[in-house]
């Protein structure tokens, strides 16, 4: 019995602590919050070496109608959520301002519990509701900024996350309007991407999975929250949690709810190549480090979309691996970006310069960190990067003429962005780490 109910426990042990964390002084927010982030990542642990998953396995129902269910994708994504978490949470317990400690561990287990609930939820109603209070915490989290466009920052990721979360109901409506015999259950669909109607499901729970994940053209909330956000809430939300969110129902867009054609995945991958080469341009231009780490986080998105969008079983492995690569290194960056403003109290590259002398080991993990997003081997981005090349390279090498040379400029727009990625991290670390030193190191 206990077995069959694990999946509830990633949802209610998050949600309790963040409705308790609201009672407790912030010492004992902080020792609660350690010890669930603790207890979850030992529990995903046990679930993947003890060899549980199978079908029906974690299955959670509510009045005989399935709620939650645990497959080997749902596992993955757990483990980079507990991962991640625990990782973000280890640096807040000292990191976190004190002005803003209280509210930051309530809403960082709110979080969790709420990206659980999405990647747990197999009924679209529980989906729904989970979907939502993620984007919520996304907002709170945001008001937490003490910037003076922080405001601003919030309403804006308000609008672009909460009207793609309007339309993600409309989407899911139409489906069942589609499918009425799979009673919401999200595993019971897999709609063939044919007719008007089709298409407009589709399309409306793409836009929902672009908007949280920060792809193109719905991407101009994350730059803005990456610079107004407190740096652990942009470490652990746009650059890690709400990407895997997105680039998740992405991939159970492809293979679980709807059936595609060649043609849509040939636009989608499109679509990612253009994600890659607009943000990282971008990038290249903001003297704003936070900035700059938030267009790479966009262009990332668009190495994802590629492979999760392209068929190619080599090219979609790669597009997963890249978003663990991605969690990783880009929750890394804003991480070591964090220790750098509270040295200095900048996040300008105009302001700093000449730091790796004085913090060494930040400087050798920033260095890692830029690196690996640039697709440098040995580093892990390389290896990601290389699967969706090579996965691109075998569909063309089986399509016909027309689709080869789409697919070849898509590839060399992707190819040509890791060398723009290169080009801006050059900048970065120059910026901040070498070079002449222009402000005074906080004691």
């Amino acid at each position: 019995m206990l077995i069959s109910h694990l999946s509830i426990v990633f949802i209610i042990v998050p949600a309790v602590i963040a409705v308790v964390n609201l009672l407790l002084p912030v010492i004992l927010r902080k020792l609660l919050s350690f010890a669930g982030a603790l207890t979850l990542l030992a529990l995903t642990g046990y679930i993947y070496f003890s060899g549980l998953i199978r079908p029906g396995f974690g299955l959670w129902t509510l009045f005989g109608t399935p709620v939650f269910a645990m497959d080997s994708m749902t596992l993955f994504a757990l483990a980079f959520i507990q991962l991640l978490a625990f990782v973000i949470l280890v640096y807040a317990l000292y990191g976190v301002k004190p002005e803003i400690q209280k509210p930051f561990f309530a809403l960082f287990s709110l979080s969790v519990a709420a990206c659980n609930g999405v990647v747990l939820s197999d009924h679209g109603i529980s989906f729904l509701v989970f979907w939502g209070l993620s984007g919520m915490s996304l907002f709170l989290f945001a008001l937490l900024g003490r910037s003076d466009q922080a405001l601003q920052s919030a309403k804006k990721t308000m609008l672009i996350i909460g009207s793609s979360d309007a339309v993600l109901i409309m989407g899911l409506a139409v489906m069942a309007l589609i499918k009425p015999e799979a009673q919401w259950s999200l595993s019971q669909y897999h709609i063939p991407v044919y007719g008007g109607t089709a298409w407009l499901a589709f399309i409306l729970v793409l836009i929902a999975a672009l908007a949280k994940a920060g792809g193109f053209p719905l991407h101009t909330w994350l730059p803005d929250y990456a610079r107004d956000a407190p740096v652990e809430s942009a470490a652990l939300l746009p650059a890690s949690l709400d990407k895997l969110l997105g680039i998740y129902l992405l991939a159970r867009l492809l293979t679980t709810l709807f059936s595609v054609d060649m043609i849509l995945n040939l636009i989608l991958i499109s679509l990612g190549a253009i994600t890659v080469i607009t943000a990282v341009m971008m990038a290249l231009v903001q003297h704003n480090a936070r900035r700059l780490l938030g267009y790479h986080a966009v262009s990332q998105v668009g190495y994802m979309i590629i492979g999760v969008s392209s068929g190619n079983p080599i090219a979609f492995a790669g597009g997963l691996f890249h978003l663990v690569n991605n969690t990783i290194y880009k929750s890394g960056l804003f991480l070591t970006l964090g220790s750098v403003e509270k040295r200095t109290g900048s996040n300008d590259l105009d302001d700093l310069g000449g730091l790796a002398r004085n913090m060494p080991i930040t400087f050798l993990m920033a260095l890692i960190g830029a690196l690996s997003i640039s697709g440098i081997p040995p580093f892990n981005g390389f290896f990601s990067k290389w699967m969706i090349y090579q996965g691109m390279l075998d569909m063309a090498a089986a399509a016909p003429a027309g689709y080869q040379i789409w697919l070849m400029v898509c590839l060399v727009l992707a190819v040509f962005g890791s060398a723009l990625t290169l080009a801006s991290f050059l900048k970065f670390i120059h910026a901040i780490y070498l070079g002449n030193g222009r402000i005074n190191l906080n004691t």
